[in-house]
């Protein structure tokens, strides 16, 4: 994410240098099934009791610093106190975003970092890092369920055209398996029905993460040797993930800009995909509005996804959209006033005092109330928070270089 003292020839520089992870800031879920089984058995994670049925304010908010201070912010649903998880220093992380599953997180460093997975106990404030394949260039990792029914931890290596098997049993080294010829750059992978599901952007990324083609979903089965490739035309650009809710994945790309002269150039805008994992079809896509760049998208709390964006290659102004999950239609903002830069179909932010607001890397909670944050001067990020008619309600520090969040 930009802060507010980086120029956008700098902000151009820092995404083509990190690839799509940290171009694409998207906390992702797996389906219930795979979420319940895998909370079970990954040893030293811990158990956030039984599931209230009625809406609730979230347990706590994760707010991800990938950059002059590395590491995790965590925050209460109330007050300014915080807690930190550090991970180390700025040349050996790079990531843009991260998963989590209850009071386990994951995150990776790109290879110009150090091919390295972060494993996070949020319960104990403790973090595990391990040395992934050299040169694989990891993107996301996940929670994946073993055969012998333990936790592993899939890791989508871009440069590898593999997934790796991540084994990690207490204090002792790692065992890594691959799965091999998983698309031509694998950003994502989850589980469903038996198969291990690949969202392979489809770029060049060993060398310039030029996109080769639309972006691919492509099935591994866990037996047998036929595996099913469901193209997405359309959708385009190096960093690609998925939402996973029951049967259907929705798959988000971030599109394709031209930052090697100035000005910049729009080439695609992202674009929000709607697949039948069942029937193995694409259902719907939907791209991002004209002239905006990214689609990092979240599913919130109230069931619907929400997409951060920059509205234009010029400001790089972040903005929010609100996405039905049925049809993906927007859930429409109001025009700019007198007092608001606001524009067209993006979420309507404000300040009490009806100020416009922006922000990325957003999520609502059960209750419609939309977090987010921002980074502000010397890039100290602040924590967010919108009722569901969108006027703020709360701002607190979140640490500094924030470029991700989740909400436990």
């Amino acid at each position: 994410m930009k802060s507010a003292s980086a120029s956008p020839r700098a902000f151009a520089r820092v995404i083509a240098s990190v690839g799509p992870s940290a171009r694409l800031l998207s906390t992702r879920l797996l389906s219930a099934a795979t979420l319940f089984a895998t909370s079970a058995s990954l040893a030293a994670c811990g158990d956030d009791g039984a599931l209230n049925s009625a809406p609730q304010p979230p347990n706590g908010i994760v707010v991800m610093d990938g950059f002059i201070q590395p590491g995790l912010t965590l925050l209460a649903d109330t007050g300014s106190a915080s807690n930190r998880v550090i991970f180390g220093s700025p040349t050996e992380f790079d990531a843009g975003g991260f998963t989590m599953l209850r009071d386990t997180v994951l995150s990776t460093s790109s290879r110009a970092a150090g091919d390295l997975l972060y494993i996070t106990d949020l319960k104990t404030g403790t973090m595990r890092r391990l040395q992934l394949p050299a040169k694989s260039n990891p993107s996301r990792a996940r929670l994946f369920q073993g055969s012998n029914g333990l936790a592993l931890i899939g890791v989508a290596l871009r440069d590898s055209n593999a997934i790796a098997l991540v084994s990690v049993s207490g204090s002792n080294a790692p065992t890594i398996t691959r799965i091999a010829n998983a698309g031509l750059c694998p950003t994502d992978a989850f589980q469903y029905d038996n198969a291990t599901w690949v969202v392979d952007a489809n770029a060049n990324c060993k060398v310039n993460y030029a996109v080769q083609g639309d972006v691919r979903l492509i099935r591994i089965p866990n037996t047998g040797t036929t595996r099913d490739t469901i193209v997405l035309p359309g959708m385009r650009g190096s960093g690609a993930g998925a939402i996973v809710v029951n049967d259907i994945a929705y798959i988000s790309a971030g599109g394709t800009a031209n930052f090697s002269s100035s000005p910049f150039s729009l080439i695609s805008t992202g674009s929000l995909a709607k697949v039948d994992l069942r029937n193995k079809r694409l259902l719907q896509l939907r791209q991002m509005p004209a002239g905006t760049f990214g689609a990092g998208a979240k599913l919130g709390l109230d069931n619907f996804i929400y997409v951060s964006l920059s509205e234009d290659l010029i400001s790089f102004r972040s903005r929010i959209l609100k996405i039905r999950t049925d049809d993906l239609g927007i859930v429409a903002g109001v025009p700019a006033t007198a007092t608001t830069s606001f524009i067209g179909p993006f979420m309507k932010l404000t300040s009490a005092s009806g100020a416009d607001v922006t922000c990325s890397s957003g999520q609502a909670d059960a209750l419609g109330r939309l977090h987010c944050i921002a980074n502000g001067a010397a890039s100290a990020t602040s924590l967010i928070v919108f009722n569901p008619a969108g006027t703020e309600v709360r701002r607190v520090p979140a640490g500094q270089g924030g470029v991700d969040l989740a909400l436990r």
